[in-house]
């Protein structure tokens, strides 16, 4: 006996399920930009941390079976109120819940039940992804003003381009790169703004 596999109905194109997948992934993003977690979350690198209510709502989904999307929005509701860091919920949170919900619920329409798992799967590293890539971004940029505060308490702007090439001096502390991304002629500054940032923490401890 020949038993054959029929294989899992398409029902949207494969371009249409990119852009509905890129959809969904840029609304749950954008949710999250309204969600402000605790302090310790926030200084969390953690999947757990970052994604906040977003990893409670996509482990909800990973089902093959039906899904009550309304109920699914009262449920990330109640994660979203109680986990941030002030209590409740703006008019713009709720929206962008919804329009988050819904992205995915169009999503689930157009796939079969082991596409949609694997799509899941995806959706969640896709946010996790962005969120830490946004935060080392934040950062850095907070390193960088950081270092420039440092550099105007403890150093003139000439100073520091009598330490550099002809042609790469800067105009001002603003042109001033992060204490990563310097010539090499500050190597020994930048230590030494490392080490007076380390002193300041282990002072505040």
């Amino acid at each position: 006996m020949i038993i054959r596999m029929s294989k899992e109905e398409e029902k949207a194109t494969s371009e249409e399920i990119r852009e509905a997948r890129e959809a969904a992934t840029k609304a749950l993003i954008r949710y999250l930009d309204t969600y402000k977690p605790p302090d310790k979350a926030r200084r969390s690198e953690s999947k757990h941390a970052l994604m906040g209510p977003v990893g409670k709502l996509l482990a909800r989904v990973t089902v093959t079976g039906d899904i009550n999307w309304d109920a699914l929005k009262g449920y990330v509701l109640s994660i979203h109120k109680n986990l941030q860091e002030q209590r409740g919920m703006s008019a713009e949170a709720a929206e962008r819940l919804d329009e988050a919900v819904e992205s995915l619920a169009k999503l689930r329409e157009m796939l079969p039940p082991t596409k949609w798992l694997r799509t899941i799967e995806d959706i969640d590293d896709e946010v996790y992804f962005n969120l830490f890539k946004g935060k080392l971004v934040a950062q850095r940029k907070g390193i960088r003003r950081s270092f420039i505060e440092w550099l105007k308490q403890n150093y003139t702007l000439e100073q520091i381009n009598e330490l550099l090439d002809e042609g790469d001096e800067y105009e001002s502390f603003d042109s001033v790169d992060d204490p990563f991304s310097v010539p090499q002629e500050l190597k020994e500054i930048v230590t030494e703004f490392w080490e007076s940032r380390k002193k300041s923490k282990e002072g505040s401890k």
